[in-house]
């Protein structure tokens, strides 16, 4: 901030010395068109300056780079990558891109049909009651560039009984390197935000007769490229008061006016889910197998709701402002009628964060209970896997495993991720043993998956990794993390999609479950 007086600098004699010079991991790279590689500072001069540098590149449209430094490559041509030293301007280190044309694949022609008939004109389609769409895309006849990869010899799903899972966002549909792994690796996908609640389309809604209407554009091109690539698709998710927007809490979609009743929330609800699951099935048949319904609703300590007894998360929480905590029986009961008009078995989950802590696994027990009481809403519960490599005990999420199948229900590992913290970050690099930890912590949660899978036949629905490569801002507490200096370890491949040895350590206990 400025300051409105004059003050005298003096340099302090704890401050880190100027970068003199650096060196980067390559000075020059050839990459095919749709591929990563990341640049990163390999020395510093002198050896306690800082790695910090800002990444510029010379031809954008040729290869762009980020500003973790990875690039990617957009056609053919040359571009130079130059890291500039963020503790000294003067300073910089370039890396030549020679970015190669992707290879196209071979196109096969097929004999013409005899006697084809004329295509007739198409119809005029109106979207359905409660959806708004862009005219669709007319298919791209441009050959698919070939992956630039080394897929993996085995794949993690072929050596399970449950579904083996990744969580994608709309990016990584577009990345031919990732679209090829996740088809060999895995049989079902989750979306990041593409499915939330973020779905609504305000102005449609504010112009249309009352009922919410969606735009599904973007969400139908990602499960198109899922059905394109043999995967099913987990929907994540219908009711959550952090990824609805807001507007749909009030009259008119207007928030500057006042929020609804109870009756119109309902009426809003049930048009919603119905409107969602009924679009995706109707579709893409037989493709979005499970739903979260309710997201992240229980907070063991809050005090026990008046009506239905759960310790619920109220802060923020527009659902509970209105409807009280019923809200949740309200959203699993429209989700299963919705579900039941399909006529598919489409799995109905509850979806929580911490689920194998002793109170909050009580508190879910209680919520399974309540919407499981009359009838049957909640199938399966979903339980978030972000652990460090030193917590939660494995064990302990077994026991909350086997508590939650005591209930009937079915479950199902939806978001795992095993990152490193800043206990291991101080003032010292990520060494073998903090890597051989990580691995050790994937090998050890898949051990009990499969140890659950076996005591519990047909019970464990999906692993699903979250964060397949390394990301440096899932480092516990990042704010003492410095990625350039501690290295990236948290999936099970590395940004360049080389397999780990988190991979390989999975792959054996998935081999020892299918054997044994």
């Amino acid at each position: 901030m400025a300051l409105a007086c004059t003050v005298f600098s003096v340099p302090s004699a704890n401050a880190a010395p100027k970068t003199k010079k650096l060196k980067l991991n390559a000075t020059k790279k050839t990459l095919t068109a749709g591929s990563k590689f990341t640049l990163k500072v390999k020395k510093v001069t002198p050896a306690k300056a800082s790695k910090k540098v800002t990444w510029k590149s010379s031809k954008k449209t040729v290869a762009a780079v980020s500003s973790k430094g990875v690039v990617t490559a957009k056609k053919a041509g040359t571009a130079k990558i130059t890291a500039v030293s963020k503790s000294n301007k003067k300073v910089k280190a370039v890396c030549k891109i020679t970015v190669k044309a992707a290879k196209s694949q071979t196109q096969v022609s097929q004999p013409p049909a005899a006697s084809a008939p004329a295509p007739s004109s198409p119809a005029v389609q109106t979207p359905a009651p409660g959806t708004s769409s862009e005219p669709a895309k007319t298919p791209d006849s441009t050959p698919k560039a070939t992956p630039s990869i080394e897929l993996p010899e085995s794949a993690l799903k072929d050596y399970t009984d449950f579904k083996m899972g990744t969580v994608v966002n709309y990016d990584k549909t577009q990345d031919i390197n990732f679209t090829a792994l996740a088809k060999q690796q895995f049989d079902v996908v989750s979306f990041e935000n593409e499915m939330k609640g973020y779905l609504l389309d305000v102005e449609a809604s504010k112009a249309g007769n009352g009922d919410p209407v969606c735009n599904f554009n973007q969400a139908d091109e990602m499960v198109q490229w899922a059905v394109d690539n043999g995967l099913k698709v987990r929907g994540h998710v219908l009711i959550w008061a952090a990824s609805t927007r807001d507007a749909f809490f009030y009259e008119g979609y207007d928030t500057s006016g006042k929020l609804v009743d109870k009756e119109t929330l309902l009426k809003r609800m049930k048009s919603y889910e119905e409107t969602v699951i009924t679009h995706f099935e109707e579709k893409f048949p037989d493709t979005v197998i499970a739903w979260d319904v309710v997201n992240e609703a229980i907070d063991p300590n809050a005090e026990a709701d008046a009506t239905t007894g759960l310790h619920l998360n109220t802060g923020g929480n527009k659902y509970y402002q209105i409807l009280g905590g019923e809200f949740i029986k309200y959203a699993f009961q429209f989700a299963r009628e919705a579900v039941e008009k399909t006529g598919k078995d489409i799995k109905l989950f509850y979806n929580d964060f911490n689920t194998f802590q002793g109170n909050k696994t009580d508190c879910i027990i209680d919520l399974i209970n309540y919407l499981n009481k009359d009838k049957k809403l909640l199938d399966c519960m979903g339980m978030e896997g972000y652990v460090l490599t030193y917590w939660p005990e494995p064990s302990d999420v077994g026991k909350a495993m086997n508590r939650f199948a005591e209930c009937g229900v079915q479950v199902g590992i939806n978001e795992l991720c095993v990152r490193l913290n800043d206990n291991i970050a101080k003032g010292k690099t990520v060494s073998e043993k903090d890597i051989e930890a990580h691995a050790e912590k994937f090998k050890k949660m898949f051990e009990v998956y499969c140890t659950f899978a076996k005591e519990h036949p047909d019970t464990l629905t999906n692993v699903s990794i979250w964060a397949l490569f390394d990301r440096p801002d899932l480092i516990d507490n990042k704010t003492h993390y410095d990625y350039e200096v501690y290295g990236t370890h948290s999936g099970l491949f590395t940004e360049d999609f080389v397999a780990k040895k988190a991979f390989f350590n999975v792959l054996d206990v998935l081999k020892a479950y299918k054997e044994g």
